[in-house]
């Protein structure tokens, strides 16, 4: 690594310091432990609006307001267009796109002409292999709705550095959990459009690295949105099954893609957290056995990305309680050291750090596991706060208790 890398570290775990050090100063409030283990009467959360319909309805204005900026020097992560390609599988190591080299390019637009419809202005493989690396360069700096725009100008190739942009920026800066959802419903929209050509290309050894990221993404828009709602919404609009379908295809595609196996291994995770061991296993197939040994292929095929630790102490959370939570949280103390090389790496370790102070309040003031997420999930329905974002404060127990002083403004 060069000088000026080491010298980008250096100043990324400064503000990581600083930026810990200012969650940890807000006030913490002393509160018995809250132990409820009753049943989690999702059903009362639910409206009639919620369950008629599968699909959430996107609302187009939130694509035309400037979007939150990164909390960081974006210069941390400016690459040319030499150095993205040169470090292109460092960068995806993780979710395992392809480079869009020209000569890539040419093969999917001769094999799959529909790859080129809505190309604006196309000018030839080597001239969109420029333009599609400068979307991929403005994710990994965290210009993400620049990546979103641009990216959609350039058809289908275009279409998947967008939305993963965008769902990056859902996730980790959207104030609202309205907001989120309506974020990861227009990936999900936009992507199955496409699904035709993707079931096609899916037995193409050259597309399937393409086939697999596409369907990472769906998958993970859906995920998303699921991990949150209530049961009843969860079952009503055929979340699990869509979410777990993808899941294993992509292992079959890519079997040595390591958030393809995290993912797999997540879905299960979830699945016990929402709905218990047992009906998990009988109903849905969950098992912790898969949790543990898909993490452990991740991990050992990518061990150094910060997205990975933190799932899987999610996942440790979601099936052992309170058993193994120092586990879990020596997980998410790792996953906030590392120092990213780009953008999405910086916001996931930016929220494992605010899910750790969740794991703390979740030790501290909870005995029941259920009761924690109940409250988590009843602050997030009434204020719309999008609890993923890492620009916001960390949960503490007077929110949890006080939801109503916390709710954001209706959007006019």
């Amino acid at each position: 690594m060069d000088t000026t890398s080491v010298s980008a570290g250096a100043r990324w775990l400064a503000l990581l310091l600083a930026f810990s050090l200012a969650l940890s100063a807000l006030p913490r409030l002393s509160y018995g432990l809250i132990d409820d283990d009753g049943p989690d009467d999702e059903s009362d959360e639910v409206t009639a609006e919620e369950l008629s319909y599968i699909d959430i309805p996107v609302d187009e204005r939130i694509f035309l307001v400037p979007w939150n900026e990164v909390p960081y020097n974006k210069r941390f992560f400016d690459y040319s267009h030499a150095e993205i390609e040169e470090r292109w599988d460092e960068f995806m190591i993780g979710v395992r796109a392809p480079f869009p080299s020209a000569g890539y390019l040419e093969y999917m637009g001769s094999n799959y002409p529909e790859m080129l419809n809505g190309i604006e202005n196309f000018q030839g493989y080597e001239d969109l292999s420029r333009r599609l690396v400068e979307v991929w360069r403005l994710f990994l700096r965290g210009d993400f709705q620049d990546a979103r725009e641009e990216g959609l100008k350039l058809g289908i190739m275009g279409l998947y550095p967008a939305m993963f942009a965008q769902i990056t920026y859902a996730i980790y800066l959207a104030d609202r959990q309205t907001e989120k959802y309506m974020m990861l419903q227009d990936v999900a929209n936009r992507v199955r459009e496409h699904i035709d050509l993707i079931e096609r290309a899916a037995d193409d050894p050259i597309a399937s690295e393409l086939v697999a990221f596409t369907k990472l993404g769906y998958a993970y828009a859906i995920a998303r949105i699921a991990e949150e709602s209530p049961v009843p919404v969860i079952v009503v609009r055929g979340y699990i099954g869509r979410i777990k379908d993808n899941a294993e295809e992509i292992v079959e595609l890519i079997p040595d893609h390591p958030l393809g196996h995290a993912f797999r291994a997540a879905v299960d995770a979830n699945i016990m957290r929402r709905v218990g061991r047992a009906t998990g296993r009988i109903t849905y197939g969950a098992r912790s056995t898969v949790v543990d040994e898909s993490f452990g292929k991740a991990f050992k095929m990518a061990p150094d990305i910060p997205i990975l630790n933190y799932e899987y102490a999610n996942a440790i959370m979601y099936m052992s309680r309170k058993r193994d939570l120092n586990q879990a949280i020596d997980y998410l103390n790792k996953a906030t050291r590392y120092t990213p090389t780009w953008s999405m790496d910086a916001l996931d370790t930016m929220y494992a750090f605010k899910r750790l102070q969740e794991a703390h309040l979740y030790d501290q003031h909870y005995r029941s596991f259920r009761a924690f997420e109940r409250h988590r999930r009843r602050f997030s329905r009434v204020t719309d706060h999008n609890l993923t974002n890492v620009l916001s404060p960390p949960l503490n127990m007077h929110m949890m208790e006080n939801p109503h002083e916390y709710r954001l403004p209706d959007v006019k």
